[in-house]
């Protein structure tokens, strides 16, 4: 039985990022979403707390918050990169071999 359109789209999809590598692709996209998630949460803490915008680059113990923040979302983003890639490997890579 063929592909339809859509899926045959994202196998072509999957075959054009899994040549990139597991890895690279992971820490990739984990900071891709870590970055942008760790900035915008501490900022949006900071905004709720009542803090200025102008002093917050000079307060240390912000920039160590901050920091954890982009660490860790970094780490999510890389978890749940890998998951992701694990499934369409199942998904689009097993069939691919037989």
């Amino acid at each position: 039985m063929p592909e339809n359109p859509i899926e045959a789209q994202r196998r072509a999809e999957w075959e054009r990022i899994r040549r990139t590598g597991v890895w690279p692709h992971a820490i990739r996209r984990g900071l891709l979403r870590g970055i942008p998630m760790g900035l915008g949460i501490i900022l949006l803490l900071e905004l709720l707390q009542g803090h200025p915008l102008d002093g917050m680059l000079r307060d240390g113990a912000l920039l160590g918050r901050l920091a954890l923040a982009v660490v860790l979302f970094s780490i999510g983003g890389v978890v749940s990169t890998y998951a992701r890639w694990r499934a369409l490997d199942l998904r689009f890579g097993a069939a691919r071999e037989e």
